[in-house]
């Protein structure tokens, strides 16, 4: 199995919000529930979320022969039932998993001759295997993690140890490949241009990560520095916003960096496993961690600031190698693997700032920077609702207050008030 400790990597993002965070989410008790393991559980898991909300997890035990399973969660991130995929499957390699345009479900995984693909109904729970069908041979059937995205006209691109290929069955783009090496390979496509972007590890003597757009032409290839040898980064795009974003943690720094943009370093740190995701509105979801605890966040809409950092523990086990989560409808559920994946469900967190000018409190409820609008505010026995400008003002009189702010999507926030 292809997993040093600081091979996955993904994101940290964006500078820290101008203005004081006054308030913030305790989440550090947040609960997990194993989904595979503990013992051979698997290399990666396959994440789709279907319009119902359902999100479904693809996982298996990681032993020739094993069973691949579907797990599916609510919105809520209450587990719903789990079934079977596929009984005596000969691999345990990478799943990647797509909704697809007509709302049916399409598994990639590794295993037997390449690359192989089952599909299931919108509901999941009833899977068929798509006989005769499989690429990238010897290659693809060994592959520890692989990649799946949508083109803009719903065709499937997938990618493994730097090859990329699109539809089903597949073509290479192009036939020889792109860089490789021993490495994972990972896609995004922008939304609004269309671009396919692929990451991926270096072929040897270079060392470190690449990314390189491969449809609908080639790109240029972008270096990741500190190459490091074994490290990979992480994309993804964003939904209804332009932009593929990728991100790497290399046990020192993490950085974010946006395909044909502007790259920063973000923090400073041992980190070694992340991951990024997108979230609603065009917001991204981060989450990053070393063996001390795990960090996530989300972004402004703009993609420029980001939310409070919610500080978890690590789930019970041997320790962290790995991270994979999904946040399309505002929450986010991550899936941490140590001693096989475990899950837990994140709501957003707000920013509350507050300002006292003659005997009157403003009370400001962002997002990442973003305004939020008719969240709840209680002070002092008032119960009130923020604006679309995301603040709220009240009369007090001289005295020490604690407002206490929610909205749908977030985490409770509080803030002290002196008056």
């Amino acid at each position: 199995m292809h997993r040093p400790p600081l091979t996955r990597t993904a994101a940290l993002l964006l500078a820290v919000l101008g203005a004081v965070v006054l308030a913030t989410s305790a989440t550090a008790g947040v609960g997990w529930s194993r989904i595979s393991g503990p013992s051979q559980p698997g290399n990666q898991l396959g994440l789709a979320r279907t319009a119902d909300g359902v999100l479904h997890v693809i996982w298996n035990r990681g032993a020739t022969n094993t069973s691949i399973f579907e797990t599916r969660l609510s919105a809520a991130g209450k587990a719903l039932g789990t079934s079977t995929v596929a009984a005596g499957w000969n691999g345990n390699g990478g799943l990647a998993l797509l909704t697809m345009p007509d709302g049916t479900l399409r598994l990639f995984a590794a295993g037997t001759g390449g690359i192989n693909t089952f599909t299931a109904p919108a509901a999941g729970k009833s899977w068929s295997a798509q006989t005769g069908t499989s690429w990238g041979g010897a290659v693809a059937e060994a592959s520890a993690e692989i990649g799946a995205t949508l083109t803009k006209d719903g065709q499937p691109v997938t990618a493994w140890r730097g090859f990329a290929a699109e539809g089903v069955p597949a073509g290479s783009i192009p036939q020889n490949g792109y860089e490789g090496g021993m490495g994972e390979s990972f896609l995004a496509t922008d939304a609004v241009t269309g671009a396919v972007v692929l990451s991926g590890e270096t072929n040897a003597g270079e060392g470190g990560a690449y990314v390189q757009q491969v449809l609908p032409s080639a790109g240029p290839r972008v270096l990741v520095p500190p190459l490091a040898k074994d490290w990979s980064v992480s994309t993804s795009g964003r939904i209804g916003a332009s932009g593929v974003f990728f991100a790497n943690a290399d046990g020192k720094t993490v950085r974010l960096s946006r395909y044909r943009g502007n790259s920063r370093t973000l923090a400073a740190g041992p980190y070694f496993s992340s991951a990024l995701c997108a979230g609603p509105q065009g917001r991204l979801w981060v989450a990053w961690g070393d063996s001390n605890g795990l960090f996530v966040t989300r972004t402004s809409r703009a993609a420029g600031s980001l939310e409070p950092v919610q500080k978890l523990r690590i789930p019970s086990g041997p320790g962290l190698t790995y991270l994979q989560c999904e946040g399309s409808v505002g929450p986010l559920d991550l899936f941490a693997d140590a001693g096989g994946f475990w899950h837990a469900h994140l709501l957003a967190a707000l920013s509350v700032h507050t300002a006292v000018a003659r005997g009157k409190v403003t009370i400001s409820v962002h997002d990442a920077g973003d305004p939020v609008a008719s969240a709840a505010v209680t002070i002092a026995g008032r119960h009130l609702k923020t604006g679309a400008s995301g603040t709220v003002s009240i009369s007090l009189r001289p005295g020490h207050y604690s407002a206490t702010v929610s909205a749908p999507g977030y985490a409770t926030a509080s803030a002290s008030v002196q008056a």
